[in-house]
């Protein structure tokens, strides 16, 4: 009789929260649904604290089955040739230069990454793209409620003929949402799985890497949603098979 394998460890990474400007001092920080969305899905959570010794962060890669990027301020502008608007937050740096370490090195890999609202901000940035500092502040189209101030969630279109669309099924959803910044040009390589009614960019993936895809909303705000149950299910049985290969 075989022996079932263990679940697959899956790193998550941490937002980084101090009451200085300069960081010398900081918490880490995770909404524990992360962590419940992943475990209710299968999968074996681990917190990924922010380094940047080598041996560490190669450790770090060998050891998770699986990279989930979760939310947090705003991206640096300079990352994308631009200096900070008035209304953007920038995120703590030593926090997105870990999580861009292990983006590049875990792609290398193969290894599945799911990004989450600044997860998804980041990985685009890194692949070439740029991004709204302040979605507001585009001229005409629809208003969304893409900061969730009235209930926290608006509808997407979930695009057909995509991964996304094959977990989720093509057409509109609703999805918990705290954001607002967005994709202004969207990476080479990467397509658009959702949209928000005013054309924002919901989701992307990569056609060829389809170990690699990003979501703007909260899938783990609303974890009583079938949507993203599915959501981590996928992310987690393409870990999975990641973890039975590397064996």
């Amino acid at each position: 009789m075989s022996k079932k394998s263990p679940a697959p460890l899956i790193g998550i990474t941490c937002e980084a929260i101090s009451h200085r400007k300069d960081f010398a001092d900081y918490d880490l920080l995770c909404d524990h649904r992360y962590a419940t969305g992943i475990a209710e899905a299968g999968g074996h959570p681990v917190l990924l604290p922010i380094a940047h010794n080598r041996a560490t962060l190669d450790r770090y890669l060998e050891g998770i089955d699986g990279l989930v990027i979760v939310g947090g301020d705003d991206l640096d502008p300079s990352w994308y040739g631009e200096s900070p608007k008035r209304r953007t937050k920038v995120a703590f740096s030593k926090r997105s230069e870990f999580e861009a370490w292990l983006y590049k090195a875990g792609a290398q890999r193969r290894l599945p990454i799911l990004g989450i609202c600044y997860g998804m901000q980041l990985i685009n940035v890194i692949e070439g793209g740029t991004l709204y500092q302040h979605i507001k502040a585009r001229p005409n189209g629809p208003k969304v409620d893409h900061q969730g101030k009235k209930n926290g969630v608006h509808p997407v279109n979930i695009l057909p003929h995509t991964k996304l669309g094959k977990i989720l099924g093509p057409g509109k959803k609703k999805v918990a949402t705290e954001h607002h910044q967005g994709i202004r040009k969207l990476a080479p390589k990467f397509i658009a799985s959702a949209k928000a009614a005013d054309g924002i960019i919901e989701a992307m993936e990569r056609p060829n890497r389809p170990e690699i895809f990003a979501v703007q909303w909260h899938p783990e705000r609303r974890l009583q949603f079938a949507s993203t149950r599915r959501l981590f299910k996928a992310f987690v049985k393409s870990c999975r098979r990641y973890q039975k290969n590397k064996d």
